[in-house]
């Protein structure tokens, strides 16, 4: 099996309430769990699994791709509620040693018509991978950590502007008016994980909102070097005492 379905199943164990599947692939000494949800080690997904009834699981994966030892992947369904999620796994040997996790709550379609889920499933022109990693390196650490929103046109096409967050339209115009309003009281300060494969590039990323902790997940669609497609969301990051592990959650 490739990196990428052993990942997806061991999402598929995780929504038909599988602990043998949703560990058959974790490496059983040196497993990192990164969700805040879940215990540490192999035995701490058993566990989660064990202590969330069946019929509160569902999964679907989306997208799902690879950069180098790491597989993203995205998925849309119900784990204690309806959401979307993504979830990055490294790989040694074959087996799965790190996991990080994020989700946020489903919505309705936006004002343009888009889900939180829709759009291209596969990656294209992996020959390109690089040079969008670069790209979208660029633009984060130019808008969104230096907060230049001046220099956002350079990056992002006039005429494609394609957004899946709940609530929001599509277009250039759109974006720096909700992004003017969104930066009042968040920051973005640092990118813990940027991963892409073709013109798919993932981003996670450390802040605040209102002042507490936040991870900012982000997917990107490159084209023609302009980023024409973006999905992703905030997550709050629990205090310590609230995590039922001690790896941070980036």
């Amino acid at each position: 099996m490739s990196n990428i379905e052993k990942a997806v199943a061991v999402l598929q164990g995780l929504s038909d309430g599988d602990p043998d599947l949703a560990t058959k692939y974790l490496h059983p000494g040196c497993y990192l769990e990164h969700a805040p949800h879940v215990g540490d080690g192999v035995e701490g997904v058993r566990q989660y699994i064990n202590n969330n009834p069946l019929d509160d699981r569902e999964l679907k994966v989306i997208r799902a791709f690879e950069d180098g030892a790491y597989d993203v992947t995205q998925a849309d369904g119900h784990v204690q509620g309806d959401g979307t999620f993504f979830d990055v796994f490294r790989f040694e040997d074959g087996l799965i040693v790190e996991h990080w996790g994020f989700s946020a709550p489903a919505g309705p379609p936006n004002k343009s018509g888009h889900t939180q889920v829709d759009g291209p499933t596969e990656h294209r022109r992996p020959e390109d991978t690089d040079q969008n990693k670069a790209l979208v390196r660029e633009y984060y650490e130019t808008v969104h950590l230096a907060g230049r929103h001046d220099q956002i046109r350079r990056f992002l096409s006039a005429d494609l502007q394609i957004r899946h967050e709940p609530g929001v339209a599509d277009g250039v115009d759109a974006f720096e008016r909700d992004l003017a309003v969104l930066t009042r009281d968040r920051t973005i300060d640092q990118i813990k994980l940027l991963l892409g494969q073709g013109d798919f590039v993932f981003i996670a990323a450390l802040g605040t909102h209102l002042g507490a902790p936040c991870a900012y997940v982000d997917l990107y669609r490159v084209e023609d070097s302009k980023l024409v497609e973006h999905w992703g969301f905030p997550e709050q990051i629990p205090p310590p005492d609230m995590r039922k592990n001690d790896n941070g959650v980036l």
